[in-house]
């Protein structure tokens, strides 16, 4: 009997050792084959990284906007995003300076990246994009910081900048921006004090388009000789007419003008010979613009016209009046607003001009349009 048993355990043994057998042979055939599709998958190259570098860069600067445009710091179309996929995308982004000409910061108390994260990214950016000229949009109603744009290191790659910006009241800035093509500028105070020093933008050979709000363009000297654009926001009439006098060569003026109602009705002629595009609206609908103001304007070069019919006492008057005072012959007119003039009288006026409207007809025309036959061009 204890010669059976020994036969038994002998046998389980044999048994055992026969599947360890088997098992590590079958794993060494696996790890032969595993050993083979790993050699092919070593031995794949992706299409993608089979395209020169200049391309895959070309590639990469159609992913963030359009220059000037500005991505965020850490938005989807940042830059940053390129860096992390593989190294070899890191390596390219990171050797192409067109990705890091543009950047949009906030600087405000509660912006959720910190400032000094900011200006680190700020400088590394402006590294990167080498001799790239700069475009900067920063906003900081909230907070001083936003003075580190005009340091002179950083402001000298400035070429579009967009800032809107808290400034104390004794504050003054001058520092050259040799590139500066574009500026878009907004200053928040809480007190308007005539007294202070004035923002001055000297040196600026380049500058030909500006943006500003009433306040900011009280406090700022600019080479307004030179300027071809001008935008002013949220302004009275008798605070455009000294700058105007002071931009001949302007071919494109639009005015969002605001009202007061112990201001002029009539204010000294502005000629503008080379101005071929110009906008006359209220700021706000419920600003009521001077309804004289355009007659202010000599624009012989005018070929386009955007106004709001409430900007217009007698529309069909004194569009007829302003483009004989002005010896220009429009080309398009832009009827804006609520109308109390109908698309029929206007298209009867101005029968040359091509014109059109938005949906803001609310008749009443009688009153107003009687001498339109007589008045027409």
């Amino acid at each position: 009997m204890a010669t059976l048993d020994a036969e038994r355990i002998h046998a389980v043994n044999l048994d055992i050792q026969i599947l360890a057998l088997e098992r590590s042979l079958v794993a060494s055939a696996l790890r032969a084959q595993r050993t083979m599709v790993q050699e092919r998958l070593n031995s794949y190259i992706y299409p993608v990284l089979t395209l020169p570098n200049e391309i895959v860069s070309e590639i990469f600067i159609r992913f963030v906007p359009v220059y000037p445009k500005r991505p965020s710091l850490d938005g989807i179309h940042s830059p940053n995003n390129l860096t992390h996929i593989c190294r070899k995308w890191r390596d390219i982004a990171l050797a192409t300076p067109e990705l890091w000409r543009a950047m949009r910061l906030s600087v405000d108390d509660d912006s959720y990246i910190p400032l000094g994260r900011q200006l680190q990214e700020l400088d590394a950016w402006l590294s990167r994009s080498r001799s790239c000229p700069f475009s900067i949009e920063v906003l900081s109603f909230n907070s001083l910081e936003g003075s580190f744009i005009f340091s002179a290191a950083r402001a000298a790659r400035w070429e579009h900048l967009k800032a809107s910006l808290m400034i104390s009241p004794s504050s003054t800035i001058e520092v050259p921006m040799p590139l500066l093509r574009h500026l878009d500028l907004r200053f928040d105070s809480t007190e308007v004090d005539p007294h202070r020093d004035p923002v001055i933008f000297g040196e600026a050979p380049l500058l030909r388009s500006v943006v500003l709000d009433d306040y900011t363009a009280l406090m700022v000297i600019l080479p307004w000789v030179q300027l071809t654009s001008l935008t002013l926001t949220c302004i009275y009439p008798h605070e455009c007419i000294p700058i105007l006098q002071q931009t001949p060569n302007l071919a494109y003026c639009k005015l969002d003008l605001c009202d007061l109602p112990s201001l002029p009705t009539t204010w000294p002629d502005v000629t503008l010979p080379c101005l071929e595009s110009l906008t006359l609206v209220p700021y706000t609908p419920r600003h009521k613009a001077q309804t004289r103001y355009l007659e202010t304007f000599i624009v012989p070069a005018l070929c386009k016209l955007h106004i709001a019919e409430a900007i217009l006492e007698n529309p069909i008057h004194t569009l007829t009046s302003f483009m004989l005072k002005s010896g220009c012959r429009l080309q398009e007119m832009y009827i804006s607003g609520e109308r109390r003039i109908s698309r029929d009288t206007y298209s009867r006026a101005f029968q040359s001009v091509k014109l059109s409207f938005d949906e803001g007809y609310v008749g009443q025309e009688a009153d107003v349009a009687n001498n339109a036959e007589s008045d027409s061009l």
